[in-house]
């Protein structure tokens, strides 16, 4: 039984595989896939097998062996029982989160099956280890100091001067990020850290900062959207809301392209998805941090949305050799944007239903839950929650977010 299509996109023909240039049997391992991953191996005709968390939900619509393995921090048991499978054909692991991309490195190095190297993935999770491998090679570099004790912050901020950054080296959702602009702020910051890894203090940019969705295959890095996003700015940055694609001026467009290309490079990056932070500056773009995956927050789902893009079946054509798409299929907009609720009752039962049904709405979610004081926004999963739409243009939505918006939290 083929999974539902996802609330919003329109349904998509399966691929033959009878239609496939040779008769090579290719198989797709799956970290904890997504219902969108699965679809796209569905399409592409490729064979499932699914290493699945204890204790996260049974997926749905798998035609294949499922089997549970703490791969997150047992990539040898993992790599056991794919051994046992004795798989032929044209194998590989796929895993599109923060750990399974890492992960499914290790395996594919391990098992010699096609995939990008260990040592991209790193390079992305470690953003000193990044910055290093990446010099000059996309523009002027960021001024930074890599921390690897708490004694070592001080002397940094001096060496970078205020205002910096200050982040861990494998901070993920910002969290740990923190924006500091005189000395009594940053003795106040340095008595309250508890450092358990070490820590970039940077330059501080200013400018306007986007994130870059990039596809990489043998034919190269392909840029599939430049994402505009807003956040609560100082001090912790967390992201509020994203829309894509945006256009800006040629040249522009031209110079990011570039900065994220040498990243890639740089970092080995060879196949799949990817995520790259810039700041566009007075000066040109300036690379902020990059990651081996799609990007959070749904960006991967709006670039479906918006542009047909499917990055997870995008990634498995590239390793195995399949034709991978050069154009967009659609030229709409999409967007996300997180809601605020307020932090001095607790949170009420919302019915999401009358929001999911407004006109561009694709997806409405609430992270709070009933009875429960909303959190402060200091990182990524302290949000409350959010709404995902489309609109043929920009102004169309906006007009549904914002309407989406007004819904959800009247109903607070």
């Amino acid at each position: 039984m083929p999974p539902a299509e996802t609330p919003g996109l329109p349904p998509r023909p399966e691929r033959n595989p009878a239609a496939r240039p040779d008769d090579t049997q290719h198989t797709a391992v799956l970290l904890n896939p997504r219902d969108l991953v699965i679809g796209a191996a569905r399409k592409l005709g490729v064979t499932m097998v699914v290493a699945a968390l204890p204790g996260t939900p049974e997926p749905e619509g798998v035609p294949g062996p499922v089997f549970r393995t703490p791969w997150d921090t047992d990539p040898d048991e993992l790599i056991a029982h794919l051994t046992a499978l004795g798989l032929s054909g044209s194998v590989s692991c796929f895993g599109f989160g923060e750990l399974g991309s890492g992960v499914s490195a290790v395996v594919n190095r391990r098992m010699g099956w096609p995939g990008n190297p260990p040592e991209a993935l790193e390079a992305f999770k470690d953003k000193a280890k990044l910055r290093a491998a990446v010099g000059d090679r996309a523009g002027v570099p960021v001024a930074h100091v890599t921390c690897r004790a708490k004694e070592e912050i001080r002397p940094a901020i001096e060496r970078i001067g205020l205002p910096c950054v200050v982040k861990p080296v494998d901070g993920t959702g910002s969290s740990g990020v923190r924006y500091l602009t005189h000395r009594v702020e940053a003795e106040r910051y340095l008595t309250a850290l508890d450092f358990e890894t070490p820590h970039l203090v940077e330059e501080f940019l200013t400018g306007t900062e986007y994130s870059v969705e990039a596809m990489s295959s043998p034919a190269g890095h392909r840029i599939l959207a430049i994402t505009e996003k807003m956040t609560t700015g100082a001090p912790h940055f967390v992201e509020t809301g994203h829309t894509l694609p945006v256009r800006l001026r040629p040249a522009e467009e031209a110079a990011i392209a570039e900065v994220v290309a040498a990243t890639l490079d740089a970092a080995g990056y060879r196949y799949g998805p990817s995520h790259t932070e810039i700041m566009l500056t007075e000066a040109g773009p300036r690379l902020i941090e990059s990651h081996g995956r799609p990007g959070g927050d749904r960006i991967s789902d709006m670039l479906e949305l918006a542009l047909g893009e499917d990055v997870f079946e995008q990634a498995m054509s590239a390793v195995f050799g399949l034709p991978v798409p050069t154009e967009p299929t659609r030229t709409r907009v999409a967007g996300i944007r997180y809601v605020t609720f307020d932090r001095t009752v607790p949170m009420p039962g919302i019915d999401t239903g009358p929001v999911g049904s407004l006109p561009g709405v694709t997806e409405v979610g609430i992270a709070v839950p009933a009875g429960q004081l909303p959190p402060e926004v200091r990182k990524s999963g302290n949000r409350h929650g959010f709404v995902v739409a489309t609109g043929d243009t920009r102004d169309e939505l906006e007009s549904n977010l914002a309407r989406a918006v007004r819904t959800l939290t009247a109903g607070a």
